[in-house]
């Protein structure tokens, strides 16, 4: 059980409500650029596949650093107060990039939109995992990180596609989704309890303050030292599983360019709207299944099922909702249940660090993925790349047998 305080005899999933709407936010604001800022780069400022990719490294950079430090912030600062100044930047950034349509302006901005982008969606991901029950993890997992993915895929591509519509308005496309991640930020502004709202219960302040405490300590009673500090270590093997996993779904990134430059005057969104279809519904059977049978059951034939998807692009496939809606099935036995893993295997009073160093494996991961997807799009075009993905897809699952111990728990 967690050290949050609830509402007495209120179901588990009550207290996850205020942040997944927050998630979905950013997540429908993120995959819009995702999918759409390599066309933007390669198309509109006539940059390579190279470039857009170490801008991505960029990111991983900050990201390496930042979302391991968001839960000892959070402990110190408040979940919500680092979720609003992470909202703000985010939006910021985004506006900036706007106003400035250049390569230099691009590069800038969106290495300083990660720095928000960090602290924004990990603490909205701690606080949606702090409001339940670890022997629940698997389901809640499905739901905090796979609602939001799954709006994402759908709402992203086609906000996008509206945004920069027949006349390729950049500057709209980006000041449009910046408009929507202030909404966000208004929403956690009202929405989210603070730090002072939970002072005002005495009972919840001292649950907090001794959680705060306990953190501070791991099983053996020894001070947490070093590094251990911001990462947790019970979630090393699921980490470097997920970077694996997030260099290998590089439809995210290049799937839209691909099918510009490949299929003329056809829209890859179709692809993204499948995709979120079986994703969603997914969740609602894989998560249970993980809390009874672990997940090795799922991760596996997942990766397979992703690796089958690529190999039928590379071949020339072009049935994009066929595609889609298996590619969905696919995604939706990888992130969510390693996340739901690394969450039941850590100490409870450690799950915003455990989150952290789970959020920063991920951004490294899609990081790496666009640089160096992007150096292989470069030397041996979309082809090579596809199947590049499928042998990362292999070693995900490989990586998944060999170094994730997990023992199912009791629903």
């Amino acid at each position: 059980m967690n050290n949050t305080a609830q509402v007495k005899h209120a179901p588990w999933w009550v207290g996850m409500i205020v942040p997944i709407a927050v998630i979905i936010v950013i997540s429908v604001c993120y995959q819009a650029m995702a999918n759409y800022l390599s066309v933007y780069v390669l198309q509109y400022l006539k940059g390579s596949a190279t470039a857009y990719g170490m801008v991505g490294t960029g990111w991983t950079v900050i990201a390496m650093i930042l979302r391991p430090s968001t839960g000892p912030l959070s402990q110190k600062f408040g979940s919500k107060t680092m979720l609003l100044i992470g909202l703000a930047i985010f939006s910021a950034m985004i506006a900036c990039c706007g106003i400035f349509l250049t390569f230099a302006g691009f590069v800038f901005f969106r290495l300083i939109q990660c720095v928000g982008h960090a602290w924004s969606y990990t603490s909205a991901n701690s606080l949606a995992a702090e409001a339940v029950p670890q022997n629940r993890m698997g389901t809640a997992s499905g739901l905090f990180i796979g609602i939001p993915q799954a709006a994402a895929i759908v709402a992203g591509p086609w906000l996008a596609e509206a945004l920069i519509g027949d006349d390729e308005n950049w500057f709209r496309f980006f000041v449009g989704i910046a408009a929507i991640m202030v909404l966000g930020l208004v929403l956690a502004l009202i929405f989210v309890p603070g730090r002072g709202k939970k002072h005002a219960d005495p009972e919840a302040a001292a649950k907090a303050a001794a959680a705060a405490e306990a953190a501070r300590y791991d099983a053996d009673g020894k001070p947490y030292a070093g590094i251990w500090k911001f990462l947790e270590k019970t979630s090393v093997s699921a980490c470097i599983t997920m970077i694996i996993a997030s260099m290998a779904h590089c439809t995210m990134f290049y799937l839209t360019a691909y099918v510009a430059a490949t299929y003329e005057g056809v829209s890859a969104a179709v692809f993204f709207t499948a995709q979120a279809v079986t994703e969603f519904l997914c969740r609602f059977w894989m998560g249970p299944l993980q809390d009874k049978r672990g997940l090795k059951i799922i991760l596996v034939p997942c990766c397979i099922i992703c690796a089958v998807v690529y190999v039928c692009i590379a071949q020339g496939v072009t049935a994009w909702v066929i595609l889609g809606l298996v590619y969905g099935v696919g995604q939706a036995g990888i992130k969510a249940p390693l996340n739901a893993s690394l969450m039941k295997a850590c100490p409870a009073n450690r799950i915003p660090v455990a989150n952290g160093t789970f959020q920063m494996a991920n951004a490294v991961g899609l990081g790496l993925a666009t640089l160096v997807a992007g150096v292989v799009i470069d030397a041996a075009g979309f082809t090579g790349m596809w199947y590049y993905c499928v042998v990362l897809f292999i070693v995900t699952a490989v990586l998944g047998v060999a170094l994730v111990r997990e023992k199912p728990g009791k629903a």
